[in-house]
């Protein structure tokens, strides 16, 4: 009796299973139309010559000093061919992060998306974490972002797992019941020119051996691949620190160069950190030249504003960088002395908000919980 029953569930499960396990996929009945876009190399542009997108990324805290050495001179009041700012995609992560700033990338048009609460050091955080706990980790951080920086969470769509540490469905479950719309920590090598795509279908892209990849279908949630780079000694590197490439500020720019440009004009996305302008000699002076040298059909712009095109393509003679109108105010902000619940040390927050009881964290996205913090407001 026993092993009828264990065999009966056993095929109840396989249904289940086999129920949830995406399909492969056919462009005849995945189509833009229904929000659907099978795994391709193939340009969703049928005639005319198609942009070379490029999505700078960053995925660390927003800082006072990084903003003033780095993000402000190399972005703001660079034009893209069509006459429009440029745009990038920032990560945005909890600790160490300064609001005000992220309320000024936001103003400016570019994207803010969501860096995780934590941003856990360790991948195998990631890989082992619950559906729960990577639920709270991005619609905790979702509700931070909107409400420290006072900017609409409607905006807020996209995230990046740290470490690029996806946990397959996991992931995408958690991701779908925070809000988010799409992913950006999805690797694919150097010559797979891959396009974003959807997972109402199985995806064709490689799966890296240390993590897991989606299997089951998510009608309408969207991948934004990583198209590896190629640093010294041609090895396969998904951020600029870890290419290892060195040289002048005219070597590095040409570098840079030869990697963004691919033969079916596949959007490049490029992941950048201060700590690579710090530690690498030449590198601003270097990067500057590359965005100096784009193309005349090179554009500069957000993870959204990829899929955006993706769903509505155009040539580079008609596309048009999507300057967006915003309005949030952060004319006052505060400098927030407050305390971590979980090992009662004093940490800074600055907040265009009022001042939270404690520190947010996850599990507590608002810091409302009873605690001896103070506000101190700037000059």
């Amino acid at each position: 009796m026993k092993v009828v029953i264990l065999l009966c569930l056993s095929i109840i499960l396989d249904q289940a299973n086999s129920l949830q396990a995406a399909e492969k996929c056919s462009p005849d009945t995945c189509t833009i139309s229904n929000n659907c876009r099978c795994s391709s190399t193939t340009s969703p542009l049928l005639e005319g010559d198609a942009p070379q997108l490029i999505a700078l990324t960053i995925d660390e805290a927003l800082q006072n000093r990084t903003f003033n050495d780095f993000w402000e001179p190399l972005f703001f009041d660079r034009k893209n061919p069509d006459g429009n700012p440029i745009s990038a995609t920032f990560f945005v992560p909890h600790e160490f992060t300064d609001y005000k700033r992220v309320n000024d990338l936001y103003l400016r048009g570019f994207e803010i998306a969501d860096g995780s609460v934590t941003r856990n050091a360790s991948s195998e955080y990631w890989k082992n974490a619950s559906i729960d706990t990577l639920t709270q980790e991005f619609e905790d951080m979702r509700t931070i972002i909107s409400t420290f920086a006072n900017i609409s969470i409607d905006d807020i769509i996209g995230a990046r797992t740290p470490q690029l540490q996806l946990q397959g469905d996991n992931s995408i479950d958690a991701y779908i019941a925070s809000g988010i719309q799409y992913d950006n920590s999805w690797t694919s090598r150097s010559t797979s020119h891959l396009f974003p795509y959807t997972l109402d279908y199985l995806s064709s892209q490689a799966c890296r051996q240390e993590i897991t990849c989606p299997t089951e279908s998510h009608p309408g949630f969207w991948i934004a691949p990583i198209i590896n780079i190629q640093g010294k000694g041609n090895i396969e590197c998904n951020s600029l620190i870890t290419c290892f490439y060195d040289g002048t500020a005219d070597e590095i720019a040409a570098w840079l160069h030869s990697q963004v440009n691919a033969t079916n004009k596949a959007p490049v996305v490029l992941m950048i950190s201060s700590n690579y302008f710090l530690s690498v000699e030449n590198s601003v002076e270097g990067f500057q030249k590359f965005l100096d040298g784009l193309g005349s059909d090179t554009f500069l712009v957000s993870v959204k504003q990829i899929i955006d095109w993706v769903k509505n393509p155009v040539p580079a003679n008609e596309f048009q960088t999507e300057v967006p109108e915003r309005t949030a105010e952060c004319n006052n902000p505060t400098l927030c002395q407050l305390t971590k619940q979980d090992d009662g040390t004093t940490v800074y927050m600055e907040s265009c908000a009022p001042c939270p009881d404690v520190f947010p964290w996850l599990g507590n996205p608002l810091g409302s919980l009873t605690s001896n913090s103070m506000k101190i407001t700037e000059d």
